[in-house]
Formats: structure tokens, sequence, C-alpha cells
């Protein structure tokens, strides 16, 4: 398993640009509880219609619909290939989970760890160097943190998004290929199926998220 970058001591204001941001901005991200983090060129994510539509058949996802980052009011994986071409770098950090909860509400924390760090980190890359940025992360916003609600507040128009500092669009909603993105990472990840026996070591999986940096 690769080792996890570690945080190093704050750089001061006049320190914080582009030569030190990146590495920086990896430190952040495991300080903030991810389990490793890296920094990719843009090119790295592989976008593909199959797996947005992965959200809606043959097995709909019961977050199909509810929030304005997942499918269909998400940008279609076309519009979302277009976008990629303002960003040059992206920062992907992960949480290692064993892989059996991630098939239960064991994930629900999780998710919310990952879309709280990717908030975080899209908030600070411009004052580390990056003009912009843009988190996304895995898992519905609206299964995470607004369950309770019958339905969406922005998608039905009614307030704002009621957790703006948290909440973050799908990676897979817009079509990114997760097993090419953890593969280009350098993480390795089980999945259960019908031959994991009980008793053996517990199969690890992982959940991520990215930041878009230009």
């Amino acid at each position: 398993m690769k080792t996890p970058h570690r945080p190093g001591p704050p750089l001061p204001p006049s320190s914080t640009n582009k030569a030190f941001g990146p590495q920086q901005l990896l430190a952040l991200a495991i300080a903030l509880g991810a389990t490793d983090a890296v920094l990719l060129p843009v090119e790295a994510l592989v976008v593909e219609e199959r797996y947005a539509a992965m959200c809606a058949a043959p097995h709909r996802c019961p977050s199909y619909g509810l929030a304005p980052g997942c499918p269909p009011h998400a940008p279609s994986p076309a519009d979302f290939r277009a976008r990629l071409a303002g960003f040059s770098l992206v920062a992907v950090f992960k949480i290692d989970v064993p892989a059996a909860d991630l098939l239960n509400d064991n994930r629900l924390p999780v998710a919310r760890s990952i879309h709280r760090i990717a908030a975080h980190l899209e908030r600070a890359a411009p004052g580390l160097g990056f003009i912009r940025a843009c988190g996304m992360a895995a898992g519905s916003c609206k299964e995470l943190f607004c369950a309770d609600a019958p339905t969406c507040a922005v998608l039905d128009g009614s307030h704002p998004c009621q957790h703006p500092d948290l909440a973050r669009p799908s990676i897979s909603a817009v079509g990114i290929d997760f097993a090419a993105l953890a593969d280009r990472a350098g993480w390795p990840f089980a999945r259960i199926d019908s031959q994991t026996k009980e008793g053996e070591p517990p199969a690890m999986g992982l959940m991520a998220g990215l930041v878009l940096l230009a």
C-alpha cells in the first residue's frame, strides 16, 4: 500500500504559491482524515457515458434524480469532459474501509467525510496558488445530508442548498471510471463477492474524492 503523505508545518502566507501548493493540499487531505492523497494530471480522469448510465440502469440507484449532483441533473459525461479542458491537475484522495461496509449503512459516515474533505480542499486551493478548484465526492448529497427532507431544496426551488459547506457533486454521476482512477493513483482495492469466506481478514475497499485544479 502506498505510504500516505504526511502533513508538514504550515507555510507562511508569503510562501503559499504553486511551488508549495500541491504538497500542502495533499498534506491537508491527510490531516483531515484521508488515508492517502495524490496529484495527477487531469488527463488521468477517464470519463465514459456507460458509468453515468449505471446510476439509472439496470438497477436504479435509490438516489437517482434526488440531488443536483446526481443524474439526470448532473452534467452529462460529454459536458463534463468539455469542462475538464479548463483544469490542469486533479488532487485525488481516499479513505480505506472494509469492503463489506460499503454494502451497508457503515458507508454513510465515510462518504460524509469524503464530501467534507473535498469541500475543505476546494476552499483551501485558491489560497495555495490555484485560481479555480472544484471538489467532487463519492455518494449522493441528498442521502448523506438531507435524508430526512422530502425533497432537495435546490431542486424544488424552495431554498438554497442547506449544506453548501459540505455537499459536493457525485463522482460517478458524470461518468468517471473509478477503477481506472484508483489504478492510476496506485490504490488496489478489493470487492466483497460470493467467494469471500467467513473468518478471513477483511477485504479492504475504499471511497474517494477529488478536487479539480487550475
